[in-house]
């Protein structure tokens, strides 16, 4: 399957959605430039790639609360995987404010363990919801692209 097959065939909506998900991207890639080129002297007064993932986690977390309120076939769903999906989608916030309470550098690694898991638990999660196969292939770019930038901005602040 081809992912850009995707973009001809949908409507606005479904375009906007791939458009500002990969837009999305680019506070990733500001803030690893940044930490590449004034590693000593950033220009973000923080480490953008961890800081701008951990609310980006917490997003990925929180869309689960929103699917179980208003999915049309949740009704198909048992009521333990229910209360499974409303517990799952508090967990990549809470992960989030761990990783931006504790200032050692091996959070990035953890952050990137965490997009890992969170994709994990999108695969397995499909089953119970008519999730466009474009939102899982879209997912799938996004997630690889953001762990590869947090391995290498740790790899860059974890250098000195």
């Amino acid at each position: 399957m081809n992912f850009s097959n995707y973009l001809y065939f949908k409507n606005i909506h479904f375009k906007l959605i791939i458009i500002l998900s990969i837009l999305g991207l680019l506070p990733f890639f500001l803030g690893l430039v940044d930490l590449l080129i004034n590693k000593d002297n950033l220009f973000f007064v923080i480490n953008l790639p961890k800081y701008y993932g951990s609310i980006i986690l917490t997003f990925l977390g929180a869309t689960y609360w929103g699917i179980i309120l208003y999915d049309s076939h949740k009704n198909l769903i048992s009521e333990k995987i229910k209360i499974y999906i409303i517990c799952w989608s508090i967990m990549p916030s809470l992960w989030s404010i761990l990783i931006l309470i504790f200032t050692h550098n091996i959070t990035i690694i953890v952050l990137a363990l965490f997009y890992l898991i969170v994709q994990f638990v999108d695969e397995f999660i499909i089953k119970y919801f008519k999730f466009p196969i474009w939102y899982l292939l879209l997912r799938r770019s996004l997630t690889i692209v953001v762990i590869l930038i947090l391995i290498f901005s740790y790899f860059l602040v974890s250098g000195d």
